[in-house]
């Protein structure tokens, strides 16, 4: 009997269904993935609403173990049946000056943004062949242009799939906004990218981290304070402009990361006017809609720097493995909660903060019951 691999597939808003899938056959420079663990994203919240793409295999922050690999595959990734490696929600072209780099986000075949055809784990649909395009499955397949990193075997399946939001942490915080020595830096949203960019900021040596995010975030602003946040602010209870100037004694801060995906535009216009400092850097992740009457002459008479948080480079998400691997962060303490296939949607709803209490990262493991 042909071997048959079952995935928690999205059919509609909100909507799941267990579905078995042929075994894809495995071509030359291809391979099969065992899942071990999926992680479940803050974007996988919003993705759950509404119908596009359906039916698709959720699920892009990935790690397991090479199921079936071709013999070119083998050779060109360097990997081998039974390897143990985490996967990129990235599927480029590897032939444009953006991979070429690295930068596999950038690439127009994986940028779903600018190509309504654009391949990535977790929002393909089940309609291409060979289905197989996402973590909340049994097995997902890997074609010829999947980026692979090595995972350490001594690494938990939970923390292995912290790979992509530390990456992103080190991608936004460092790489974008220069967290290090003597700077103050603010994140806003204390989820696992949060968390993440906390992470990164602490390892770089970053004189002050203050986190932001809501009264329900009371759990998440321990987990940041373990991680190596200064201050954390309930901006439901606290005034959010006095609370800065007394942590920062008047001076604002250096850098911004908002993770939050959905901060009202008033805190951005806020920040630039009052929060940062002269020379600052701004990472904007969330989205704002119109921003009416931006203060564009104070971003440039402060001498601060947007910019936007957009995934991760190849070189972060090493970054990330290589601290994870070492063992000298409680991350522990992220990882809250695993669910099976059958409760996908329960794992969704706890990220979102409507499931189980207590949610910060969470995933999702194709083989618990």
């Amino acid at each position: 009997m042909a071997e048959t691999v079952v995935a928690a597939v999205k059919i509609g808003h909100e909507k799941m269904e267990l579905q078995e899938f042929p075994m894809p056959d495995v071509p030359e420079d291809g391979a099969i993935l065992k899942v071990e663990a999926a992680g479940v994203c803050g974007s996988d919240v919003h993705g759950f609403h509404g119908d596009r793409n359906t039916p698709n295999i959720m699920g892009h922050e990935n790690v397991g173990r090479i199921y079936k690999i071709g013999r070119v595959a083998e050779r060109i990734w360097g990997v081998k049946e039974g390897d143990r490696v985490a996967v990129e929600e990235y599927l480029p072209c590897l032939h444009c000056e953006y991979c070429r780099a690295g930068e596999y986000r950038h690439c127009l075949a994986t940028d779903a943004s600018a190509n309504s055809e654009a391949l990535r784990y977790g929002s393909t649909t089940t309609e291409i062949t060979p289905a197989l395009w996402g973590g909340y499955s049994q097995y997902t397949y890997l074609p010829p242009q999947a980026v692979l990193h090595h995972m350490p075997e001594h690494v938990p399946n939970d923390q292995s799939a912290l790979a992509l939001p530390i990456g992103n942490g080190i991608q936004w915080a460092c790489i974008e906004g220069g967290a290090g020595p003597g700077k103050i830096v603010w994140i806003q949203g204390p989820g696992q990218q949060g968390l993440g960019c906390v992470l990164a900021a602490k390892i770089a040596g970053a004189d002050m981290i203050i986190v932001t995010g809501l009264t329900k975030d009371a759990e998440r602003f321990e987990v940041a304070k373990q991680l190596g946040a200064d201050h954390t602010i309930d901006v439901q209870k606290e005034d959010l402009p006095s609370k800065m100037r007394e942590i920062t004694n008047g001076h604002g801060v250096d850098v911004i990361v908002d993770t939050t995906n959905g901060a009202p535009a008033s805190i951005m216009t806020e920040a630039i006017e009052i929060m940062t400092r002269k020379a600052g850097v701004y990472v904007a992740q969330g989205y704002y809609g119109k921003i009416d009457q931006f203060p564009l002459d104070r971003l440039t008479r402060k001498y601060i720097t947007l910019k936007s948080a957009r995934g991760h480079s190849y070189a972060s998400v090493e970054l990330a493995i290589n601290r994870i691997a070492g063992g000298k962060y409680p991350l522990d303490i992220m990882c809250t909660h695993q669910f099976g296939l059958k409760d996908v949607d329960l794992a969704i709803h706890t990220t979102g903060g409507t499931g189980e209490p207590g949610g910060v990262h969470v995933t999702v493991n194709p083989w618990l019951n």
